[in-house]
């Protein structure tokens, strides 16, 4: 009997100590932030065709096209697998509506959803990954509705005082209102209970004397990088404050060329700058700088570039606006090099370097957008005098049913023979059908009134068919272009005048499919 109670004893034992161990695996409650970024454009782009074709034809939006906000988490254990948790969200973006159109302005959206982690290892690992369901509500000025949010994450446990957490959501739109997105969050979390204190030994220690340190005060630092060449001011510089013990503190350059370091510790510091992939001038600020009578520590850096820089804006002729989003593909024709940059989303800019004695061709590319070819050359231009090439690429909207003239389509005079050597839209025509793999076009050939309608009309219809021929020859498939003259019968201008009738007669395509 005896040894029986002992086995019992030694079980009941196992048994709690098995209990109190698994307890420890459920989270306690956890506060925790967040940034995160919404993802409309991919989400619109999955939703219109395929995963497959975003991936396949690289359309995945890129992080400096979205638009980003933080957020407040609540998570909670329910047991050592499974996380309840509870999100609130804010940020201020420009709502793409479910139509594909954006709201048109900047307005707060506010998300609240709630849910569970579904961990496949506990938090005694490093590393836990985890699968995601949750109910999301968003609301957006009069928009408002529920999404079902499905998606998966990884959790870093830091020393087992927090948590790192990153996720990624496919929020699927439950109402007709609200627009599918893809949600991107890291965030840190630790847990609000209180722990046990240890106690203290007290331990008496003899008086220390107190020796009287000089305290140097902390100060703002204040660093200018402008163009060796020119003198002028450089933003977008990458600054870095390097400490003697290694540490580093990050800035960059505004407009006007200058970056602000806010109180500033004490120290021996190496102060550098970075711009197009080339390293500035180097500074050194000494401690003994932060004793002086001076409110600030002020640095200046030269950068020394051989290069023009292109400053170029990406305008929507059809709204007369900036039209971020969009890529822009800038060729040297000298070297045969390219580089392809993407205009800001809302003043539409973009920045890329020119080698001197150079010519280039500049296109941009946008689904349902057809773009201009503009030519720039850097040749005869003084580096020591001029930094900046500023040019404007416009492009067209080219949704179904739209027509745009080819201003720059010509044919010797009563012919149809294309004048191809300053046809300079029958290649920006060509660029556009293939940037645009699926649109059907209609070539239409258009004329003035002068001479009789026959032939009028089959002037117009030869002109239409050497465009398509045209095109044909340059590799576009016959299936996706319809040739059709109309003559004089749809004029855009008065026929009584000279200046009329020449823009009557012209080359219009029209977005059929």
């Amino acid at each position: 009997m005896k040894h029986i109670l002992t086995i019992l004893f030694l079980f009941a034992n196992s048994f709690l100590a098995t209990q109190a161990q698994e307890a420890t695996q459920i989270k306690k409650p956890t506060i925790g932030l967040h940034f995160f970024y919404n993802d409309f454009r991919t989400a619109q782009l999955i939703n219109s065709s395929s995963l497959g074709d975003v991936l396949k034809n690289k359309l995945w939006n890129k992080p400096q096209n979205m638009e980003g906000g933080f957020g407040i988490d609540y998570i909670q254990g329910l047991n050592k697998h499974i996380d309840l948790i509870g999100t609130f969200n804010g940020s201020w973006v420009d709502y793409l509506l479910p139509g594909n159109t954006f709201y048109g302005s900047s307005n707060f959206l506010l998300d609240l959803n709630a849910g569970a982690h579904f961990k496949l290892l506990t938090d005694r690992h490093i590393f836990t990954p985890f699968l995601i369901a949750k109910v999301d509500y968003s609301k957006y000025k009069n928009i408002s509705g529920f999404s079902f949010a499905p998606g998966a994450g990884l959790q870093v446990n830091l020393f087992k005082e927090a948590f790192v957490l990153a996720t990624i959501e496919y929020r699927s739109a439950l109402s007709s209102s609200i627009s599918n997105e893809l949600y991107y969050s890291i965030g840190i979390a630790t847990n609000i209970g209180k722990k046990k204190a240890k106690p203290v030994k007290i331990v008496e220690q003899p008086p220390v004397p107190v020796k009287k340190e000089i305290i140097i005060p902390a100060k703002d630092i204040i660093i200018s990088v402008t163009d060796e060449a020119t003198g002028q001011p450089l933003p977008f510089v990458a600054i870095v404050l390097t400490g003697a013990d290694g540490k580093k503190l990050y800035g960059s350059t505004d407009d006007y060329g200058k970056a602000a370091f806010n109180t500033v510790s004490p120290a021996d510091y190496t102060v550098s700058g970075l711009l197009n992939n080339i390293i500035s001038s180097v500074k050194y600020i000494k401690k003994d700088n932060f004793g002086t009578n001076e409110n600030q520590i002020s640095i200046a850096l030269t950068h020394n570039d051989p290069r023009f820089t292109l400053a170029g804006v990406v305008i929507n002729k059809t709204r007369n606006v900036p039209e971020g989003g969009a890529d822009v593909n800038v060729t040297n024709e000298t070297d045969h090099s390219d580089v392809t940059i993407q205009s800001h989303v809302g003043d539409g800019v973009f920045h890329t370097q020119l080698k001197a004695g150079s010519d280039f061709t500049l296109v941009g590319k946008k689904a349902n957008y057809i773009s201009n070819i503009e030519k720039i050359t850097t040749r005869g231009l003084n580096r020591s005098t001029t930094l900046y090439v500023k040019l404007e690429l416009g492009i067209e909207e080219a949704k179904i049913g739209q027509s745009i003239d080819l201003k720059n389509i010509y044919f010797e005079t009563g012919k149809s023979t294309l004048n191809t050597a300053v046809s300079s839209d029958l290649d920006k025509l060509v660029r556009f059908l293939k940037d645009n793999p699926v649109t059907r076009l209609e070539i239409q050939g258009h004329t003035d009134n002068v001479g009789s309608l026959a032939l009028n009309t089959r002037l117009s219809q030869l002109r239409a068919n050497s465009v398509v021929e045209y095109l044909t020859k340059n590799g576009i498939d016959i299936s996706r272009l319809i040739a059709k003259g109309y003559g004089p019968s749809m004029p855009v201008a008065e026929n009584t005048t000279a200046e009329g009738k020449a823009k009557n007669r012209r080359v219009v395509m029209k977005v059929i499919k």
